[in-house]
């Protein structure tokens, strides 16, 4: 092995490997071949002692005195700078009959020691590599030698060459020489680092404004609520969410008006209009069912004159001779569904909410009806003691229970409800509307009591087995009514509540309607209306939407009287828009496929925003 001055020359066709993808290997192969000779014979008046194909690439050699000879170092620095043109115009002409081929060629040129054995190696070739590199997309790059060398003998092309400072891989900070063709992106390439880096912080605001999972991110989107200021998380306006809420409200009235029999009850369950069957019987009348859609229905402020008419018979059909259950002068109410051997609190509540719905508003009794009605809900009242075992506030879901005490969070829900509804319509509770009173803030603070501040996420258990977990449908349906009572004067929302609405709803975010089904099955031993001893297990389901719509309306309303940070308004009229204006198609379309009871909670979720001006 021997030592010895050569003059290296490295270029690369760039985009070779891309180009390979997309091309045939027969096609790349030609365009390579002619390719190479197009460089090459740029070299042929002063031929390299060594030529090495790179694939997408030549090296070639030259072995020169020490020093080298001026002209040839200046003759292969004309040939380097003629490549790039020659190799442009062969790619043009090529490209002609088609395909994407490279357009452009880099060219690395360095002067130094080598050793020669079986092949060259040495710093020389490892310059000549990395100047090449550094020569991307389109240029020259030599080293400082053979910048020397050239400039003895042209000037014109040496004045070309720009003096820059670089770090080359494996050789440190090294001084080169450069000619590139203008480039615009280049040009404006150290303002555009300048620029990023003082778009970072922008960057970084935009990311968390779109939601993504970026650190802090919670923090900054509710710092960017608090100033008013969102790209990709925009907040309907108060008219938007009134008219989507109107016109999903007089959706799902005339869809539940469709589910009634020939004699005007409402069915428990959806039936297509496409399907034809036999009316259902008056027997066969589901009261929990029938009450909840007759409520749903009488608080839509879309029903017209017309249509409340026609809730005359719907406002009877639990009073049936022979449907609602009272045994030795004790008022039991109704099964919880048609053929059952026992009573249930939900009938009850749900007829109650009904009749005071009906009676409260103007309209849709006749003046002839109201005193059957009146002495109606004092039936249903007195049946709903059945299920008030003790006076502290909560509600039983059987009658007679084995553990009188343990109460139902669902069936006190609905309780209060109820209690919230007589109140509205100005009646009076057991014939006093002082104990109308007392009973609605006994119901609401045993539910404000029983609120789980520590628990994932906060909220309420759907029983009160410590073991049970926290329903989110239910949780948000009792932060609705306990802002209702609160609206009132009847209950302070405990600190932890009030804390966490604004969570609870932000949690609702972009929350699609179809989420995992949110259920829970109470099995309790009682005794029941015939007297027998049983031990029964009840599902009920728990939706989320409607009271998710009821939570955020009437926290904001809460936000007016009392004041609210400018985030947590934000945040809550966003969800309100969400939950009205974005998923009213889908809510519709899951009411409308299944138990009616799903289309009667939503409407009711939806009349508790006001109709549009």
């Amino acid at each position: 092995m021997s030592s010895l001055p050569a003059l290296v020359l490295i270029y690369d066709i760039r985009g070779f490997t891309a180009a390979s993808k997309r091309l045939r290997t027969a096609d790349l192969g030609a365009f390579a071949t002619g390719a190479h000779r197009a460089i090459l014979d740029l070299f042929a008046q002063r031929p390299p002692t060594f030529v090495k194909n790179l694939g997408d690439g030549h090296l070639l050699l030259w072995e020169v005195a020490d020093p080298p000879d001026p002209d040839l170092v200046a003759d292969v620095v004309r040939g380097a700078h003629a490549a790039q043109t020659a190799f442009a115009a062969f790619a043009t002409a090529h490209g002609a009959a088609g395909g994407e081929l490279p357009k452009h060629v880099g060219v690395g040129v360095a002067l130094g020691e080598v050793s020669r054995s079986d092949d060259y190696y040495g710093v020389a070739l490892n310059l000549a590599a990395r100047l090449q590199n550094l020569a991307r997309p389109e240029a020259l790059a030599v080293s400082p030698s053979v910048f020397e060398a050239a400039a003895a003998r042209d000037a014109q092309l040496t004045a070309e060459l720009r003096r820059a400072k670089v770090h080359l891989k494996g050789l440190g900070s090294t001084l080169v020489f450069v000619k590139r063709p203008f480039s615009w992106a280049r040009a404006l390439a150290p303002v555009a680092r300048v620029a990023a880096v003082a778009l970072l912080p922008l960057v970084y605001l935009a990311l968390c404004d779109a939601a993504l999972a970026v650190p802090g991110g919670d923090a900054v989107r509710r710092w960017l609520d608090g100033n008013g200021v969102t790209l990709f998380r925009p907040v309907r306006t108060g008219a938007e969410v009134a008219d989507a809420a109107a016109a999903g409200r007089r959706a799902l009235l005339s869809l539940l008006l469709a589910q009634r029999s020939p004699e005007g009850w409402f069915r428990n369950e959806v039936v297509p209009a496409s399907i034809v069957g036999p009316p259902r019987a008056d027997a066969d009348i589901d009261v929990w069912a029938a009450s909840q859609c007759l409520y749903a229905a009488l608080k839509a402020p879309e029903a017209t004159s017309a249509e409340l008419a026609t809730l005359s018979t719907a406002l009877a059909a639990p009073f049936v001779k022979g449907r609602a259950i009272e045994v030795d002068g004790v008022k039991y109410g109704w099964p919880p569904h048609p053929g059952f051997p026992y009573t249930q609190a939900e009938p009850c509540l749900w007829t109650v909410c009904a009749l005071a719905a009906a009676l409260g508003r103007e309209g849709a009794v006749a003046p002839a009806d109201r005193p059957l009605l009146l002495e109606r809900l004092a039936w249903t009242e007195g049946a709903c003691k059945t299920f008030r075992a003790h006076e502290d506030g909560g509600w039983n879901i059987f009658p007679n229970q084995k553990e009188p005490g343990h109460h139902s969070p669902y069936s006190t829900t609905l309780a209060l409800l109820a209690l919230l509804e007589v109140r509205d319509a100005g009646l009076p509770w057991e014939g006093s509307e002082a104990r109308r009173d007392e009973l609605l803030r006994l119901t609401a603070t045993w539910l404000a009591e029983r609120f789980l501040p520590t628990s994932n996420p906060p909220g309420w258990r759907r029983t009160e087995d410590p073991q049970d977990i926290v329903s989110p449908g239910l949780s948000l349906q009792i932060h609705a009514l306990l802002l209702r009572a609160e609206a009132q004067g009847l209950v302070t929302l405990p600190a932890a509540v009030e804390r966490e609405i604004p969570r609870t709803l932000a949690r609702l975010v972009g929350q699609d309607i179809e989420v995992a089904a949110d259920a829970g099955e109470f099995g309790l031993a009682f005794r029941s209306h015939k007297g027998v001893d049983e031990v029964r297990n009840e599902a009920i389901n728990f939706l989320w939407h409607p009271w998710g719509v009821m939570t955020a309306r009437l926290w904001l309303a809460r936000a007016e009287r009392t004041g609210a940070s400018a985030a947590d308004l934000v945040q809550a009229r966003r969800v309100l828009g969400h939950l009205v204006v974005d998923l009213r198609a889908k809510a519709i379309a899951k009411a409308g496929a299944g138990w009616t009871f799903v289309a009667a909670e939503t409407l009711i979720g939806l009349s508790a925003v006001p109709a549009p001006r």
